[in-house]
């Protein structure tokens, strides 16, 4: 059986298998991007990002995340992943949160061509809404000081660093970083952050980095 079939297999580990196998052709250099264009995969692919299965939705993503990051060759058959994708970021598994938060910024890593769909969709709130909810739960809604068992969770929750990191990319291009410094709280949101984690934690480093970027 080729990809294509296994993508579509009836059984939910071959399909998460079959989206890990390409999650690992893209995952060093875009030597399989071609490859994986002409055997029309990513149409086949990008519905397993909102698959019942949590393993295929954690490997789809891994995957549409490996397939937008040495370059833009992919990114107008990756598009129609960016709903998904959002819908992932709030996904009760750490990994498949921070599967799709790394995918959203592969996919304007390259180029600023899906920025505008970035908009349409709410990907600025999105991830802005996947570090609240991350960070409330941690500080009990707004506690002080923060239990210190929850602030260690937080920290050390790959998908907050992997969602600011991300919004980092997306503040490269220009009509994402007047969103953010309009229509979203993300200014604020880096302060708070940056108060409530240590200076060598990556999440105050990227917020810093952040900050940085939008030029505060």
């Amino acid at each position: 059986a080729n990809l294509r079939d296994l993508l579509g297999c009836d059984n939910a580990a071959v399909r998460a298998k079959a989206c890990n196998a390409i999650g690992n052709m893209a995952r060093h250099s875009s030597a399989f991007y071609e490859a994986i264009q002409h055997a029309a995969l990513l149409p086949q692919l990008i519905p397993l990002c909102a698959d019942i299965d949590s393993s295929c939705r954690k490997f789809a993503s891994f995957a549409v995340g490996n397939c937008a990051f040495h370059s833009d060759l992919l990114y107008p058959g990756l598009a129609p992943a960016i709903p998904q994708l959002l819908q992932l970021l709030e996904d009760k598994d750490e990994k498949t949160r921070a599967n799709a938060a790394g995918a959203i910024g592969n996919l304007v890593r390259n180029s600023g061509e899906l920025c505008g769909i970035m908009l349409e969709n709410g990907a600025l709130q999105g991830l802005h809404g996947l570090i609240e909810a991350r960070r409330s739960l941690a500080t009990d809604g707004g506690a002080e000081p923060p239990n210190p068992d929850k602030l260690n969770q937080f920290t050390a929750d790959s998908s907050v660093k992997i969602a600011l990191f991300s919004l980092g990319n997306l503040a490269v291009h220009r009509e994402c970083k007047e969103a953010m410094t309009s229509a979203v709280p993300i200014v604020d949101m880096c302060h708070q952050l940056m108060g409530l984690c240590q200076r060598d934690d990556m999440i105050h480093k990227y917020a810093q980095r952040l900050l940085q970027k939008l030029g505060g």
